[in-house]
């Protein structure tokens, strides 16, 4: 690769002395003669994307001294890089074909761990971030709460100051009232409640307050709408939030919604933890735009432990809009990784949509509501044609159960990532931050990279040397010689964390199912958690390929961490009321022939023919299997799972094509995780973990 610079000598100083100061370099365009490198890269750049230096020498005209002109080649040189890997069709890729994600960072300022560091308030107390907004006079609103108290606006008003940021609270709790304020309801506490109220709430600041606060002055608007525990009531507790606000002044109105569960045992601690999440979200967009800056630290200063089970707030959903968040600014299949790997959610649902064919959020309350569930576990990696065959059975099963009046089962693929995002004790806002403010201040160059000797001294207590050296090459595919600080700590959509789940989503998608992404290891967690939003029948669909249902079902050592009682309390909690059933589907030999499912020996098979029995556990049978798998010469593409199939890739062999979808096929040999597979570069668990906890 040749990449030349357009450099301008003036007249006066004949031969060009390098010396610093001697020399004036106008940076004004780039020129790339190399076929691994796109003819685009030989216009100007962007403005922004050469870095501070070189855009203001280039604008004013002003000599760049030769130590401006490095710092401006080097910012240059990391756009270039970076847009190169973006685009998947320059040259091959050392860890396969996949494409780089990121957008290009070109000034160390644009980096999101810098961003992330500004925040000085994060770790602290709700009443700290309430004070720092309450002392700018130019950010001011509106605190509209229904539900669970006013405990946001009770915040911002002790905290002191509060006349620089609150114009005022209001809590409209009878319906009525409610409805004179906003608008009539079917239902209260809704998405489409909290957007009325929103809408409300801003324009009537507008409209009475900008003529006196000025146009420099940006103004907010918070709201939200719950349903807290009440008086001998066993109601869902949940509700949603939402801010609507000016990023920037004069601006138009960009607006954050998301749906939360409660689950404090009493209202007025699950006020106090509203309190603290509607701080948390007012003091993040008074400082930042960044949506995944925004999600990380939303519930700052709450107890979220590493039990899946417990934490006091649950966000399962949540959506950005207006021009703080154009297109493209964030990922909800991305956005629903973090969210799961913080323990901001147990699960979160998406769904494709209709009209973009893109998958958004979708909330558990609304999509799950008096459903008939199918649902199937795996990591998916990869999906193969045993998987649809598996679902297609087990729902024309359930339907032939059903009345007319039933709905027709939701089909959905619970994809699990327990593997890349264990639970790890490195999960709270403070040590998170711990960790990457002693990476920041400990990197030499102040560049935002590390090179292998920086991160080998600094994660020595957490990582052997040669799982530094994997995670290393796989940070850097390229080998520049350094890693950026925000793909490491997973900031960036081209960190291994975010790689590894695109990929793997991304075999999924053309599949249309919906999709629960969840780190639930236990079956009958995940039958907990389904049972909170129906109350149709759900069906856990198992089986196929070489699938034993003594090992994932009936395995004490698997119930060891997730069960007091162990097996049998699991058992218990997966069938309790017969709201959950387990469908079983046949075995297919490498022949084509079809066996029942195998069944436990020993101590088990008395209990697993106990379940049989009264119906918990329910083997398909054949007459509900596809005509392709009944027949043994049209079978093929069934005889083997995910386990066979990564083995076929990892060997070289060409025949693991015929065991996936088409589609999917061509998808996944375009991903960096086929070629990863097939190079033999994998992590440990340890290097997972550790990832996981940054």
């Amino acid at each position: 690769r040749v990449i030349g610079f357009a450099l301008r000598f003036p007249a006066s100083m004949g031969a060009p002395a390098f010396a610093n100061g001697g020399l004036q370099v106008r940076p004004m365009f780039l020129k790339a003669s190399s076929p691994a490198l796109p003819s685009s890269l030989g216009t100007p750049p962007p403005p922004g994307s050469r870095g501070a230096a070189a855009e203001a020498a280039t604008a004013s005209g002003s000599p760049l001294g030769v130590g401006s002109f490095l710092a401006a080649a080097s910012a240059t040189t990391v756009c270039l890089r970076a847009r190169r890997r973006r685009n998947g069709k320059v040259g091959k890729m050392a860890r396969g074909q996949a494409p780089c994600r990121t957008r290009c960072l070109a000034a160390p300022d644009t980096q999101r761990f810098r961003e992330i560091l500004k925040l000085t308030h994060l770790g602290g107390g709700a009443g700290d971030k309430a004070l720092s907004v309450n002392l700018d006079d130019k950010f001011y609103g509106s605190f509209a709460e229904i539900g669970a108290g006013q405990e946001v606006s009770r915040t911002f008003l002790k905290a002191g100051a509060a006349a620089g940021t609150v114009a005022r609270s209001i809590s409209a709790y009878d319906m009525r009232m409610s409805d004179v304020s906003y608008g009539q309801a079917k239902r209260y506490v809704t998405s489409e409640r909290v957007q009325q109220m929103l809408t409300t709430e801003f324009d009537e600041v507008e409209k009475c307050l900008r003529e006196v606060r000025g146009p420099e002055c940006r103004f907010f608007a918070f709201a939200c709408t719950l349903a807290a525990r009440a008086y001998k009531s066993n109601r869902e507790c949940e509700g949603w939030i939402g801010v609507t606000y000016q990023a920037e002044a004069g601006q138009p109105r960009s607006t954050i919604t998301l749906h939360v569960r409660m689950r404090d045992p009493t209202a007025q601690q699950q006020g106090e933890a509203i309190g603290v999440l509607g701080t948390n979200l007012i003091y993040l967009v008074h400082n930042t735009s960044d949506p995944y800056i925004i999600t990380s630290y939303l519930l700052d200063g709450l107890e979220q432990n590493v039990d899946s089970n417990s934490g006091r707030l649950e966000i399962d959903s949540i959506d950005f809009s207006g021009p703080a968040f154009p297109e493209g600014s964030w990922d909800p299949r991305l956005m629903a990784m973090r969210m799961v790997q913080l323990r901001i959610a147990n699960g979160v649902l998406l769904e494709p949509d209709a009209v973009s064919q893109k998958y958004r959020m979708a909330v558990p309350n609304n999509l799950l509501y008096k459903r008939p569930l199918v649902v199937e576990r795996s990591r998916f990696t990869p999906v193969t044609c045993m998987h649809e065959e598996v679902m297609g059975a087990c729902s024309r099963t359930l339907e032939q159960e059903a009345d007319e009046s039933t709905k027709r089962p939701l089909e959905i693929l619970n994809m699990q990532i327990d593997d890349i995002i264990q639970p790890t004790e490195s999960e709270g806002a403070d040590q998170r931050l711990t960790t990457l403010k002693r990476v920041a201040t400990s990197e030499l160059k102040q560049d935002g990279m590390l090179d292998l000797a920086e991160m080998k001294h600094m994660f020595k207590d957490k990582l052997i040397e040669e799982e530094i050296d994997a995670l290393f090459k796989g940070l850097d595919p390229q080998s520049v010689g350094s890693v950026s600080i925000d793909a490491l700590f997973s900031l960036t959509q081209d960190g291994v964390l975010a790689e590894e789940f695109l990929d793997r989503f991304t075999m999924l998608e053309p599949l249309k199912y919906t999709v629960l992404l969840s780190s639930i290891s236990q079956t009958h967690d995940l039958a907990s958690y389904l049972q909170r939003y129906t109350n149709q029948k759900i069906v856990v669909a198992v089986g196929g390929g070489g699938f034993s249902i003594g090992r994932a079902l009936f395995n004490p050592d698997s119930y060891k961490n997730g069960s007091a009682g162990g097996m049998l309390e699991g058992l218990g909690r997966l069938f309790s009321q017969g709201g959950t059933r387990v469908f079983t589907y046949p075995n297919i030999t490498p022949e084509g022939q079809i066996l029942p499912a195998s069944i436990p020996d020993g101590d088990a098979q008395p209990l697993y023919e106990y379940l049989v029995r009264t119906g918990a556990i329910v083997p398909i049978s054949s007459s509900y299997l596809s005509p392709e798998a009944r027949n043994w010469k049209t079978n093929l593409q069934f005889r083997l799972g995910s386990t066979e199939v990564r083995e076929l890739i990892a060997q070289g062999s060409a025949e693991w094509e015929m065991y996936m979808p088409p589609t999917v096929a061509t998808i996944a040999k375009s991903q960096g995780w086929f070629g990863r597979l097939r190079n033999g570069e994998t992590f440990t668990a340890n290097v997972w973990q550790f990832l996981a906890g940054l």
